[in-house]
């Protein structure tokens, strides 16, 4: 693990090193944050992107057409039809046919679904609060504020400046007008 550097230290670092290590410590940190939660979730009958798209579902009121859930979700249809039809046994989501489009599959999620996701949040709250123990409210904030601006820079969608196909932002923060003082954060959606 990397050590945490003191004032003088960073002056010393050079960007390109300050931006190896947090790179690198990020995508560590995400790995073992996700093994450590996926582990746990064997305890609820789920698999990491069996939650990932209950969490999306759930806050879907109409739920999402086969193809957006699959783009949200960062998988092909295949891999997302095999997930689906899992789900389906398990009575947590349904697959509709939707109006107008005898292709599209309207995918809702259940009352079983729902229930599932909020076993699955008493497990993830579990987690990050032993993950967060000891950093203070601004602490988180400003990881969030850092992470969000890293995550934006990575996306995609940004990155080849093609218009979004109704994805909903990271977080529902705003960015701070320059020079302006920031407002009170009011949090992300809700993710694991």
């Amino acid at each position: 693990m990397l050590a945490q550097p003191n004032s003088d230290d960073t002056a010393r670092l050079s960007r390109g090193r300050l931006q190896y290590d947090l790179a690198f410590v990020t995508v560590l940190a995400a790995r073992r944050f996700r093994a450590r939660f996926t582990e746990r979730l064997k305890s609820q009958g789920q698999t990491d992107a069996r939650w990932s798209a209950l969490y999306i579902l759930a806050e879907a009121a109409k739920g999402l057409i086969q193809a957006d859930l699959a783009e949200r979700m960062g998988v092909q249809s295949p891999t997302l039809v095999r997930l689906l039809d899992a789900l389906e046994r398990q009575g947590l989501i349904r697959r509709t046919s939707e109006p107008g489009d005898r292709r599209a599959k309207r995918v809702v999620i259940e009352e079983a679904g729902r229930q599932a996701v909020g076993g699955i949040d008493g497990v993830a709250a579990r987690l990050r609060d032993e993950v967060f123990k000891g950093l203070t409210d601004e602490d988180l904030k400003n990881a969030l504020y850092v992470l969000n601006r890293v995550a934006e820079a990575l996306d995609p969608v940004e990155h080849n400046k093609t218009p979004r196909r109704s994805r909903p932002p990271v977080t529902a923060r705003r960015e701070p007008t320059p020079g302006a003082k920031r407002e009170p954060w009011s949090g992300p959606r809700k993710v694991v």
